[in-house]
């Protein structure tokens, strides 16, 4: 039986981590990410978890450490943040075409040199195309048990492909909540001993990738089938994790309060909790607004959005990155939504807004005003503006 406690987002991501018997850590601290690989080496220096924590020079290293290591065999963790990530950049897109699970927290920072030690998610949308799979958690709870299906989805036969684990710096990282810890018995009956049937360089057992394809066009094809195959592991490995520890995240995409509704705005990361207290206020004053958590960035919800698409007449997407000179301005995840959603004879109505960019606060009257732009779009059918920088709006009082 699991355990209950307050553990903010780096302890949890460490708590699962640690769960999930991740054996090999190369990792460089970078804030906000430090407390995370501090807690995991605490954790080996003190008995309570058996891994090998490589301490490495920088982040480059630490990918090209986590390559190596999770190609002999190893269950392999590591963490970045910010200019981190992009300084392990060339490293980053070998694991998927090498087609190897390792699992990586993202602890979202602002970009340099405009940005700052708070989040915006610029760090780890700057690496969509690289083949990682993309989840994006809202709060401790939800890191630690995407830890671990990380490693169930990435390890997967049918899958092989690394993962990312993406939260807000600081106001995830560093925020304490109640959070359920797993028994460790469970975890182990859930999540097997790592072992590739593709790649393995173990003295003895040497052997390199089984009919992987030498033409670029076809490596990059099996790369690009394996993440549309992902989108129903994804599924399969949060409905039995649901099963066994009582917690389901709706795969991809998340509906919360949409019953009846045809408006409806799109959050991701740690604002959807502050938007979600937002919906309740509203929806008890009759404003018929909802909100769709979008969990899952790569591989892209496509055909999950275009069913919801179906049901609704607008759709407000809130990015908290930049994009620039993209089309009419758009964030990225707007851009990605426009394109699944194109195909459609009946498409609904979009709006864009950016918020939260290098980690500002994203208010309650900032949610409020998005959700009567979406309502207001909804009742006269057009859009005021196509892209709304509410940051830059003086809504009065913060809430």
């Amino acid at each position: 039986m699991g355990i209950i406690r307050m553990l903010e987002g780096n302890e949890a991501a460490a708590w699962g981590a640690k769960l999930a018997r991740a054996e090999v850590v190369p990792a460089y601290p970078i804030t906000p990410q430090t407390e995370l690989i501090s807690t995991i080496a605490s954790f080996i220096a003190n008995g309570e978890m058996k891994a090998q924590y490589i301490k490495v020079e920088g982040e480059h290293t630490a990918m090209a450490a986590a390559i190596g290591a999770s190609a002999a065999g190893a269950r392999v963790f590591t963490a970045s943040a910010s200019q981190g990530i992009v300084f392990m950049e060339e490293a980053l897109w070998m694991p998927p075409g090498m087609r190897l699970p390792i699992v990586m927290c993202m602890v979202n920072r602002a970009m340099a040199p405009i940005g700052g030690l708070r989040p915006d998610h610029n760090d780890s949308l700057l690496q969509r195309d690289t083949g990682w799979i993309q989840f994006y958690c809202e709060n401790s709870q939800e890191i630690l048990d995407t830890v671990i299906q990380a490693y169930k989805v990435g390890e997967d036969k049918r899958v092989y492909l690394p993962v990312a684990v993406c939260y807000d710096g600081y106001f995830a990282s560093a925020t304490a909540t109640p959070t359920s810890i797993p028994d460790q018995k469970e975890v182990d009956d859930y999540l097997p001993p790592y072992k590739h049937e593709m790649y393995n360089l173990m003295p003895g057992e040497f052997r390199t990738i089984r009919g992987f394809p030498q033409n670029i066009a076809k490596a990059r094809y099996e790369v690009q089938k394996a993440t549309e195959k992902a989108k129903g592991v994804i599924e399969e490995v949060d409905k039995s994790y649901g099963e066994i520890f009582g917690r389901y995240y709706d795969g991809a995409l998340e509906e919360y309060a949409c019953d009846g509704i045809e408006a409806v705005f799109m959050t991701m990361g740690s604002m959807t909790g502050t938007a979600r207290d937002v919906i309740d206020e509203i929806q008890a004053e009759g404003k018929k607004v909802g909100l769709i958590k979008m969990r899952c960035f790569r591989p892209f919800p496509t055909e999950e959005l275009r069913k919801l698409a179906k049901k609704y007449k607008v759709i407000g997407i809130v990015d908290r990155n930049t994009s620039y000179g993209s089309a009419s301005g758009s964030g990225i995840v707007a851009m990605e939504v426009a394109r699944a959603l194109y195909s459609l004879d009946d498409r609904p109505l979009l709006l864009n807004f950016h918020v939260g960019l290098g980690g500002s606060d994203v208010t309650m009257r900032q949610i409020r005003y998005i959700a009567d732009k979406v309502l207001d779009a909804y009742q006269t059918g057009k859009a005021e503006d196509e892209t709304d920088w509410v940051e830059l709006k003086d809504l009065g009082e913060v809430m």
